[in-house]
């Protein structure tokens, strides 16, 4: 496993990381079948966990918090996550009263005295960000929590975080969970851009693999019966939302050849498309999910893939996925600006 610093805290995580987000949501998974796949992560060097308070409709935490205690893992060698949706609060969002009784209330599901790094799930706008921060500040104080971060905030509002804590002495956010992935980009690589120079802005990247679309199970066009996207009850109806109109963006065809470069270099399709995600400077840790331990071991082998992806194997894969995001023009040279990839 390698392991890199999330963004200018002294936190070091591994650039894989498990999210348990299936946990509850996929239909016949149980407390035994998240034990092991939290020990088989933990065997192969993950060590940055990432729940929500909103995952599996409230159980996930609750499972996690019984994953650990029955793992008996040194608490200190984890990186416990977990995030607060303005939702779980009603009409309270993410005000001061939510952000207190909703990170106590999920550290009772989790069983722990504290969590390394509070994000808040979404951007809410009907409450004043300066009470949302220093609510998240208190919580730090307390040592409920260490560091705090957010999760698919758009650039201006990231901007907007970092300039009220300089301006009134408070912790800023050290780290954004977004997606980022082959076929979702500009986000990350354009508006993300100037932050990560700026702020020194860490991220756990979410949905490396475009929700499944990238492992190569989708490449005759059309979503595999026993997908885990059929599995997920209730909210099935989303994904498969998501996934077709994913794969209308980028085509079967890409699919396929991204595929087909994978097989020359002796990986599989979705170690491939995870490397890819790693090779940038500005991930921190690409989160993923699974459904089967085979995929965990699997996923961490895409570290093996990384020393692969050379300039020419890298310009390949843009010229068959066409999803480069337009770059922002220089005035000044009359030309784009340079990718940060």
């Amino acid at each position: 496993m390698q392991y890199r610093s999330l963004g200018r805290s002294g936190l070091k995580v591994s650039v894989l990381s498990y999210g348990n987000m299936n946990t509850g949501f996929m239909e016949g998974n149980t407390e035994a079948w998240s034990f092991d796949h939290l020990k088989k992560c933990i065997e192969l060097g993950v060590n940055f966990i990432d729940t929500a308070e909103v995952y599996g409709y409230g159980k996930a935490e609750t499972v996690l918090g019984n994953d650990l205690k029955q793992g008996g893992w040194e608490r200190d060698d984890l990186i416990i996550s977990d995030k607060l949706m303005p939702n779980r609060g009603g009409i309270q969002g993410n005000s001061r009263k939510h952000i207190h009784w909703g990170l106590k209330n999920a550290l009772n599901r989790l069983q722990l005295d504290n969590i390394d790094v509070l994000f808040l799930h979404r951007f809410d706008p009907e409450v004043p960000l300066l009470e949302t921060i220093r609510a998240i500040n208190d919580m730090i104080d307390k040592d409920l929590a260490y560091y705090w971060g957010t999760s698919a905030f758009t650039a201006q509002q990231l901007i907007d975080c970092h300039r009220l804590c300089e301006k009134h002495g408070l912790i800023a956010p050290i780290v954004e969970q977004c997606e980022y992935n082959l076929t979702t980009r500009k986000t990350f690589e354009v508006d993300y851009a100037p932050l990560f120079d700026l702020y020194g802005m860490g991220t756990t990247i979410w949905s490396p693999l475009a929700g499944g679309l990238l492992t190569g199970r989708f490449n005759n066009g059309s979503i595999p019966e026993d997908s885990r996207i059929n599995s997920f009850g209730a909210l099935k109806s989303t994904f498969t939302q998501g996934t077709n109109a994913r794969m209308e963006k980028c085509g079967v065809a890409a699919l396929q050849a991204l595929g087909t470069l994978a097989t020359e270099l002796g990986c599989t399709q979705s170690q491939l498309a995870l490397a890819w995600t790693l090779k940038s400077k500005d991930v921190s840790t690409a989160l993923f999910g699974a459904s089967k331990v085979a995929q965990i071991v699997d996923n961490v082998g895409a570290l093996a893939v990384l020393p692969k992806l050379t300039a020419e194997v890298l310009a390949r894969i843009e010229d068959f996925m066409k999803t480069r995001p337009e770059a922002p023009f220089d005035w000044r040279t009359m030309r784009p600006l340079a990718s940060r990839r």
